[in-house]
């Protein structure tokens, strides 16, 4: 697949030369005089390589890179500049810029710095396409599942695993949004360090607001290059989502300046839509902004029924694991068992599912599951569905 390039630059003699050597050259090519028009090409456009002029009016180069980065984190960004310094050039590289050159510079250096990207671009896939084939497909970690939607989302967190952008794990209560989260720290660089889930709607109760500076700076502070995930972020209280959001912009900002990646991954959790929670006021955009770089939205599990014969053997086994016993051979289903599975709403999702496997195994059932086995909620639901 051929990159797609944006060249960016206020004089439209050097836009003209370039449109020309790299249309010649094969490359499929745009060229744009400002910089708030060439963000819109890049957000509304799948742009692979951008070069761009440093010094513009309006929109300069530096903040077109930034901003590129914050939407397309995965374009290759090239800051050209007459007026080269080694402070512009350092600058420019910590904003994320991929090479950097100095006016005049040789048209064939584009094409060789386009090749290059496309080069690394194409060995990146091929090591993604390899690392999807050795996977076992119907497990991600302790993510369970071969369903499309399942499948996706591995997809999703194996792109996470490059980049590090703060995430929002949106799903019902019960669907498996910290093991989501987990999953995404596990598979990070950050492995090695500390994941701490936080239960927003606990600390406000647990903590006075005069302790609650302490309290935030001792989390950042035991997250020390790890990740923090916060849980039900639309139930935490008005104070403390000042002082995480200030905490927030602090590591951002600290990070930024040295040129490195934050002290702290957030990622966060919420059974609600995100624009149901700003719509209530229950959290102030800002604060959903600074969070919402990625959405991962985990399915229900009435709507990924295909998966439920798996999650069902895999319950069974952990349970029986943990109390130290063999799963002599696991659970059968009677075909009417199944239809009952199969046919109910499942509200509290993963977790009811879980909570029913145990109660199976603990009543001692083994062989096969009839229907008499399950809680009468599930074998009195499909009576109570409209035909």
């Amino acid at each position: 697949m051929e990159s797609r390039i944006l060249f960016v630059d206020d004089d439209t003699e050097i836009l003209g030369m370039v449109d020309q050597y790299l249309a010649l050259q094969g490359y499929e090519v745009q060229t744009v005089d400002n910089g708030i028009d060439a963000l819109g090409i890049v957000k509304e456009s799948d742009i692979d390589i951008v070069f761009t002029d440093y010094k513009m009016p309006e929109f300069n180069g530096l903040e077109l890179l930034a901003a590129i980065k914050k939407y397309k984190p995965e374009t290759e960004v090239i800051i050209i500049t007459g007026y080269a310094s080694m402070e512009s050039a350092i600058q420019a590289m910590k904003y994320g810029s991929y090479d950097y050159l100095q006016k005049p510079f040789k048209l064939e250096h584009l094409r060789l710095i386009i090749d290059r990207i496309s080069e690394e671009k194409k060995v990146a896939r091929q090591t993604q396409r390899l690392r999807k084939r050795s996977r076992q497909r119907h497990r991600y970690g302790d993510l369970i599942g071969l369903s499309p939607r399942m499948q996706a989302i591995y997809d999703l967190i194996d792109s996470l695993a490059i980049e590090e952008p703060m995430v929002v794990v949106q799903g019902e209560r019960g669907t498996g949004k910290m093991l989501v989260a987990r999953t995404i720290h596990e598979r990070s660089g950050r492995r090695e360090k500390p994941f701490i889930p936080v239960n927003c709607g606990a600390v406000g109760t647990e903590f006075p607001n005069e302790r609650l500076d302490d309290y935030v700076n001792e989390l950042i502070a035991s997250a020390a290059g790890g990740t923090i995930y916060l849980d039900e972020i639309a139930d935490v209280a008005e104070d403390l989502r000042l002082k995480l959001l200030q905490a927030f912009k602090a590591q951002e900002i600290k990070a930024h300046a040295a040129g490195t990646e934050s002290g702290v991954r957030t990622i966060a959790g919420t059974a609600r839509e995100m624009g149901e929670i700003v719509k209530s006021g229950a959290l102030q955009r800002g604060f959903i902004n600074l969070l919402n770089a990625v959405l991962i939205k985990l399915p229900p599990l009435r709507e990924r029924k295909e998966d439920l014969c798996l999650l069902i053997h895999a319950f069974t086994h952990a349970h029986l694991s943990q109390g130290g016993r063999s799963d002599h051979g696991g659970l059968h289903l009677a075909p009417d068992t199944l239809d009952l599975l199969l046919g109910y709403h499942w509200p509290g999702n993963l977790t009811e599912l879980r909570q029913v496997i145990a109660r199976v195994h603990d009543l001692g059932i083994q062989g096969t599951l009839y229907p008499e086995h399950l809680p009468a909620e599930i074998r009195s639901y499909a009576s109570t569905v409209p035909a």
